[in-house]
């Protein structure tokens, strides 16, 4: 029981770390964005930050999908 408790709070932090790179994310993904409609080239910091917010997103998502999957087998 302390185990499933464990778990779906680990998974509940992991969702909120998501949620708040994101709101980073998003504004490097605007700046892409407005480069893409004045049709110049990005800023390559604003690439840079994209980036390594997907990469951080990507990497809590396979963890939730391995705490989910533990869940699961309870």
């Amino acid at each position: 029981m302390f185990d499933k408790i464990r778990l779906k709070t680990k998974m509940k932090k992991l969702i909120k770390t998501i949620n708040e790179i994101e709101k980073h994310r998003y504004r490097s993904q605007a700046a892409l964005v407005e480069a893409i409609l004045k049709d110049e080239s990005p800023d390559d910091q604003d690439v840079e930050f994209f980036n390594k917010y997907t990469e951080q997103i990507d990497t809590l998502r396979i963890k939730i999908r391995e705490v989910q999957q533990e869940l699961n087998k309870m």
